[in-house]
């Protein structure tokens, strides 16, 4: 808190007068004067992590990098025991989002695709971008991963930042990794965000994704402009070619070093806790 009452003193001053009056000044607004108003990410943004969130300036080209660089994935070895049963509530996750919001996404994304799809022309032939989803697993929401009979968790789903720090994590309580829990995530994300911000996300099958968002209204196009995809660098190689053109980090201006790997390294760090959390409660396991 000490921290972010400095910066707002330093931007409120960086907002003054070129040569105030002294007597203008009181604190960190300025007296007979209406402060100018400065778009912020959610100060819960900020304290995960400075480097990324703690700008005052958005709205870069795709081009030039965007402005925010995000990945996402899932992990199916991180599951829930149904057997465990849950404990009283004694915790507010602040790093887990709700099943009610996931669920909410997952029945905005089965009531557009009763409508016909959008013209939409993509930088990758259908052709390719069907192979792409034929040949991944995680693109196909209905494999199945893991015993429903005995997990009601079945997996975690994590949003990172380009310095590989958690944002936020969503269960997984499917079969397969549906594409309810990425968009649930990155939706999530740009209400936290200012209006002008662009955000950049790396995705194992990010083609497949950005396919379906730019052909059904999943999410608005406030967020739709807004928002570009990227594969990771290690499985972009398993993509087609035409496809590798258009979202291989490695091949994508503005992307500089991102790989979007940060997840694989995030779930080594976690592999630990796959034991623990199987049998611990649900709320347990989301304290963790």
């Amino acid at each position: 808190m000490a921290i972010q009452t400095c910066r707002d003193r330093v931007e409120a001053l960086r907002a003054a007068p070129e040569h105030p009056q002294p007597s203008s000044i009181t604190g960190p607004e300025l007296s007979g004067e209406e402060k100018v108003p400065r778009e912020r990410c959610a100060s819960i943004l900020i304290q995960r992590c400075p480097a990324c969130f703690g700008g005052v300036k958005f709205g870069r080209d795709f081009d030039k990098g965007g402005d925010i660089h995000v990945a996402t994935d899932g992990n199916f070895h991180h599951r829930h025991r149904r057997s465990a049963g849950d404990s009283p509530h004694f915790y507010n996750p602040s790093y887990f989002l709700s099943k009610a919001q996931v669920d909410g996404i997952g029945h905005r994304i089965s009531r557009s695709r009763k409508s016909a799809p959008k013209l939409y022309i993509s930088p990758v032939p259908n052709e390719a971008i069907d192979l792409c989803e034929n040949s991944y697993e995680a693109a196909d929401g209905k494999k199945q991963k893991a015993a429903m009979d005995s997990f009601d968790d079945t997996g975690l789903m994590a949003l990172i930042c380009r310095h590989d720090i958690p944002l936020f994590f969503a269960n997984i309580d499917s079969p397969g990794e549906q594409q309810k829990y990425s968009v649930a995530l990155i939706d999530h994300l740009f209400s936290l965000l200012p209006q002008s911000a662009t955000v950049i996300t790396l995705y194992d099958v990010g083609c497949v994704l950005s396919r379906s968002l730019n052909q059904y209204d999943i999410l608005p196009n406030s967020i739709i402009e807004r928002l570009r995809f990227a594969t990771t660098a290690m499985h972009a190689y398993g993509h087609e070619w035409a496809c590798q053109l258009a979202y291989n980090p490695r091949m994508t201006v503005g992307l500089g070093l991102s790989d979007g790997e940060g997840t694989e390294r995030l779930w080594s760090r976690f592999v630990r806790l796959i034991g623990i959390q199987r049998s611990s409660s649900v709320r347990t396991y989301m304290f963790f």
